[in-house]
């Protein structure tokens, strides 16, 4: 008698709760600090199944619809994201590796050479370092020897996951007379306080690249996730 009323208890207790996770809530927020769209992205991952998001970018606001705590959890994380831009350092380096020797194409085969693990392992025949000032929604670039260039947007930090992504990274070629050529084009999310590796096959026009980037949160007054 006294295990039926315990469990009538319970699910007495389980059933509003059940049905609050359940239900659907609406919240509209308006971004004062930030472009909607630099947020974009970080708050689709929070979204459950059957979530949805309105973006109003006249008004520079996001409306989101989903189970009442994915709203609130969303919630917390927009006043996290919408503080005035934080100021970052990209650490930079560069390292021009030799040219791979021949191999063959399957392993086993005399000459193999694992192209993954031998650029990550290679001894660089030239290093260049720099460092990009950067702050959120804006780019920056910097000269690594005379010959490389690297640009970044800077797309947004993530305080909770403490990561910065970058909508541009772009190593390009100087050529004297000629444009810069692109050798390395796309986006990327790089954790704060770790270093990246980026490879870049050999070409004619280029040798065997490798670019470790690592970002850093600069401290400020504005900046309390700083540690």
């Amino acid at each position: 008698m006294r295990r039926r009323t315990l469990l009538a208890w319970l699910a007495a207790i389980a059933l509003p709760l059940l049905l609050l996770a359940q239900q659907v809530q609406t919240m509209r927020y308006s971004l004062e600090h930030r472009d909607v769209r630099s947020v974009l992205a970080r708050v689709t991952e929070e979204l459950g199944p059957k979530g949805q998001i309105w973006v109003n970018g006249a008004a520079n606001q996001i409306t989101v619809e989903d189970e009442t705590p994915r709203v609130e959890a969303i919630r917390s994380l927009l006043r996290e994201l919408d503080v005035p831009a934080r100021h970052l350092a990209l650490g930079t380096r560069l390292e021009v590796l030799p040219a791979p020797v021949q191999h063959g194409l399957f392993r086993g085969t005399p000459g193999f050479v694992d192209m993954t693990a031998w650029a990550q392992n290679a001894a660089p025949l030239e290093t260049y370092n720099g460092v990009m000032d950067l702050f959120e929604g804006q780019s920056g670039s910097c000269s690594l020897g005379k010959a490389y260039r690297l640009e970044a947007k800077a797309q947004g930090y993530d305080p909770s996951r403490r990561r910065l992504a970058l909508a541009d990274l772009d190593l390009y070629r100087l050529q004297e007379g000629k444009p810069p050529l692109a050798v390395l084009q796309g986006a990327a999310v790089l954790p704060e306080g770790d270093m990246t590796v980026f490879l870049v096959n050999p070409s004619p026009a280029t040798p065997p690249l490798r670019l470790k980037v690592t970002p850093t949160l600069l401290p400020s007054v504005t900046n309390p996730e700083v540690r």
